[in-house]
């Protein structure tokens, strides 16, 4: 088995998973659920473990087909994602997300995902961040070029 190390240094692991809903939820429901039921019992097993962020970016269904409409000219080839909301953790390393899901405290925290997440649609990802241009106006990490 290939080892799970961070092979890019001190660079912390982004890991990313898409969430589709179940049919018979909305998608405001189903973002309330995540904010109010999964993340009071999910966020003390993050810091536990040492997971650096938490974040969670919504893809409600009106803007993404706005945008699209919008886009279709433009981008006729593009595909558009349909997922409720992409879930972003990074961490020092990949056994800081090994710990949280062998947590003994874990599976109460996934307790009713079942019923809320259509799990065989999700989508994992995992890689590292590279800024280009940061919040502040500043360009970073491209040769030559800079603020």
């Amino acid at each position: 088995m290939a080892e799970l190390g961070n092979t890019q240094g001190d660079r912390p692991i982004k890991f990313t998973l898409t969430h589709y809903r179940k049919p018979e939820h909305t998608h405001e429901a189903f973002i309330d659920w995540i904010v109010n039921w999964h993340l009071p019992r999910a966020l003390p097993i993050f810091k536990k473990h040492g997971i650096l962020e938490y974040k969670i970016f919504t893809t409600p269904s009106d803007l993404n087909s706005g945008v699209k409409a919008m886009m279709i000219e433009k981008r006729p080839t593009w595909n558009f994602a349909d997922f409720d909301c992409f879930l972003e953790y990074k961490a020092p390393n990949i056994e800081a997300l090994t710990k949280v899901m062998s947590d003994p405290d874990w599976p109460a925290a996934l307790e009713q995902e079942e019923d809320w997440v259509d799990t065989s649609r999700s989508l994992v990802s995992i890689g590292y961040e590279t800024p280009y241009l940061l919040g502040n106006g500043d360009i970073v990490n491209v040769p030559g070029i800079s603020k």
